[in-house]
């Protein structure tokens, strides 16, 4: 073993394992390149998707002198509208001209989305949730339109990119001592073919660490269970979805007991039915948030659950790496009684790697200028597609028409010599 690697670094080829490689990384690459190919597409579009959904509504006109409507003015206005919707989901909109968009569940379970000028309280949208072309491309990069299944299958695809990267890398290492800057060369002048395998061989070797990011996080997404069983094996265990107090869920739930109000305390045990009389209001369950977390921006607002029995609201802190924030505050929505925080900052390493896992994958750390950089990783993977299947035709053809292999031995492994092995 020892000896098979020590060939593959002073002199890949003539190693076995390099022979190997290449057949894996030629086959990988024409039996699931278009596939490849179509991920890297899509996921680059769904990097700016949040910019791009926002277009769908442009900036509208803000009366001199007019403050935005309270989010639960919005709310009571729509449900006064149907009164079969009940809240799913909020987000306030984060600029003066961006609109504020409601998720509203309807008797059938299916999620309607509203976006509501926040000024007029006049509704500039309203229909079912990811059916615009945006989200079609996000569900397509995601799960390719087929949900659970699609994601377990994009899930099994990083993997084969992952193994695909490695595998080119190995093929294209000419061996230490024949590193030199015509290892990186790209030849303009010698033809399609040729310029063909400089641009796969060079994007591939710079590309290969990032892809590889995409790749593993892009696994996480699939397989969220089995990553945070082993993410928390190695860095360890993760932290408490929220840092909750006992004391104060009994003494929650005995003040609801002497006022009467049962149907209160059911939904703050996590039922989502009806909203109570004395429900607090989405404006003062901000409030609360913003006064724990100062300078934070309330990008989400989630109604109580099975899993929680409060009102959470995800809060954008500078810094965050994530567009939604790094921070959640549990509240009730009866008493606007504090339940629980977890913030970024004090997550654990394996919970800040897994809560990441997305940020990364989607671009969303370091602002604008890395989600550009994410962009053109997933264009170089159509890049690489076709440039792979161009050498690949060559040889394909050569081998139909029996064209006899006129490679000329070479001590030097110089980039021409290779050229000339890998497209016979």
């Amino acid at each position: 073993m020892f000896s098979s690697l020590r060939k593959l670094w002073f002199e890949p080829r003539r190693s076995s394992l390099r022979l190997w490689m290449l057949r894996i990384h030629k086959w990988a690459g024409v039996g699931a390149g278009l596939y490849l190919a179509m991920m890297g597409l899509t996921g680059g579009l769904s990097v700016f998707l949040p910019e791009l959904r926002n277009t769908l509504v442009g900036p509208f006109h803000i009366p001199a002198g007019q403050q935005r409507m309270s989010l639960q003015t919005l709310q009571n206005n729509i449900e006064k509208s149907n009164p079969s919707f009940r809240l799913y989901r909020v987000y306030p909109g984060q600029t003066a001209v961006q609109a504020d968009r409601f998720e509203e569940q309807t008797e059938d379970k299916t999620i309607r989305e509203i976006i509501v000028d926040p000024y007029s309280a006049h509704i500039l949208i309203d229909g079912k949730k990811d059916v615009t072309f945006y989200d079609w491309v996000r569900d397509l990069h995601a799960n390719l339109l087929s949900g659970k299944t699609g994601k377990t299958i994009n899930g099994f695809g990083g993997a084969l990119l992952l193994l695909t990267g490695l595998a080119g890398i190995v093929v294209w290492w000419p061996g230490r001592r024949h590193v030199t800057a015509g290892t990186f060369r790209v030849s303009t002048h010698k033809g399609w073919h040729r310029l063909s395998f400089d641009l796969h061989r060079l994007v591939g070797v710079l590309i290969l660490l990032p892809l590889s990011v995409a790749a593993i996080t892009g696994i996480g997404l699939a397989f969220p269970k089995l990553t945070g069983d082993v993410v928390s094996a190695v860095l360890g265990p993760q932290s408490e979805l929220f840092d909750l107090k006992s004391d104060k869920r009994s003494k929650q739930k005995t003040a609801m007991k002497r006022t009467g109000h049962e149907a209160d305390g059911d939904q703050a045990e996590g039922k989502n039915d009806v909203v109570s009389r004395k429900f607090a209001g989405l404006d003062n369950i901000v409030k609360v948030a913003r006064e724990l977390l100062p300078g934070g921006t309330p990008t989400r607002i989630q109604p109580p659950t099975t899993k929680n029995g409060g009102y959470v609201v995800w809060m954008h802190l500078p810094g965050d790496w994530r567009d939604e924030g790094d921070n959640r505050v549990l509240v009730d929505g009866t008493s606007t009684m504090l339940l629980g925080v977890q913030l970024g900052r004090d997550m654990s390493l394996s919970s800040r790697v897994i809560e990441g896992a997305t940020a990364v994958h989607y671009g969303q750390v370091g602002g604008t200028s890395t989600r550009v950089f994410a962009v053109l990783v997933g264009l170089t993977l159509p890049l690489l597609y076709i440039t792979g299947m161009v050498l690949w035709w060559r040889r394909v053809s050569r081998r139909r028409s029996k064209t006899p292999v006129q490679a000329t031995p070479s001590v030097t492994f110089a980039a021409e010599d290779v050229y000339v092995v890998e497209t016979q």
